[in-house]
């Protein structure tokens, strides 16, 4: 199905009977990631599943977003379907979003459960700092010295030699996109979430540290936490099953066992 908000046509799926489960997908991926965790809540749940602005089957926006931006997006998605008492899924990206909303506690909002959330920006190591210096140096230099085509093409070269496979990966607006994104530091919001959260989080994630969930579970105080151990990023397919009862028992929790 499809819906339009802002102007961009966003898809979604919905299954199943009971209160509302919102899912929000990482960065570069789209819903068809979280296919483990829909296929399995929807038979208690009604489970909303969304390619977010840029994914997927949705739209690619006409001009770059921040968190900000998607964040109001969502929240127009769920009054669009006139969702109450809900609950939000964030896998990495995802979770940024949710962290957003949830720092403004909504009414509706029940609950939040965050899986390897992105939001937590650390310092700069050396060498990152070295790299984009250089970067920027060399980008100086053929800003000056080239001129016509040929200065985009080597512009080009440089960004996928000095950028992250993420930024690698995207191009135009949504590189544009993800630039504004990552540099946003989420960490002073987390001690403004009043809504009932869990943090599930693979022990090896190599893309986000676990020491993050750490700091999640004690800046956000009513929360929980649980490590998926030998699990990354992609805690919910490296151990279902640990992941799923970690879900169910905790939106029993919030919801009770009578669904």
């Amino acid at each position: 199905m499809f819906v339009e908000i802002d102007g961009l046509k966003i898809f979604y799926n919905i299954d199943g009977n009971g209160y509302p489960v919102i899912l929000l997908h990482g960065w570069g991926a789209n819903s068809d990631s979280l296919y483990p965790l829909y296929n399995y809540l929807k038979n208690n749940y009604y489970v909303i599943n969304l390619d977010l602005p840029g994914f997927g089957r949705s739209d690619i926006p006409l001009k770059s977003l921040n968190g900000e931006d998607y964040k109001n997006i969502i929240l127009k998605f769920i009054n669009h379907l006139n969702l109450k008492n809900y609950t939000i899924i964030g896998h990495s990206f995802g979770g940024r979003i949710g962290i957003r909303i949830a720092k403004e506690n909504p009414i509706e909002l029940k609950s939040l459960i965050l899986i390897d959330s992105a939001g937590i920006r650390e310092k700069k190591k050396v060498k990152q700092k070295i790299s984009e210096s250089t970067f920027k140096f060399l980008k100086k230099m053929v800003l000056k010295t080239i001129k016509g085509k040929n200065q985009e093409k080597f512009l080009d070269k440089l960004r996928n030699i000095f950028g992250s496979t993420d930024y690698k990966s995207q191009k135009g607006v949504m590189r544009e996109t993800l630039v504004k994104v990552v540099n946003e530091d989420l960490t002073s919001y987390l001690k403004d979430i009043k809504t009932k959260t869990l943090i599930i989080w693979g022990e090896k994630d190599k893309e986000l540290p676990v020491k993050h969930a750490y700091i999640m579970n004690s800046l956000i105080k009513n929360s929980k936490l649980v490590i998926i151990k030998n699990a990354g990023h992609f805690p919910f397919l490296d151990n279902l099953i640990k992941v799923l009862n970690s879900i169910e028992s905790f939106l029993e929790e919030i919801y009770g066992s009578n669904i």
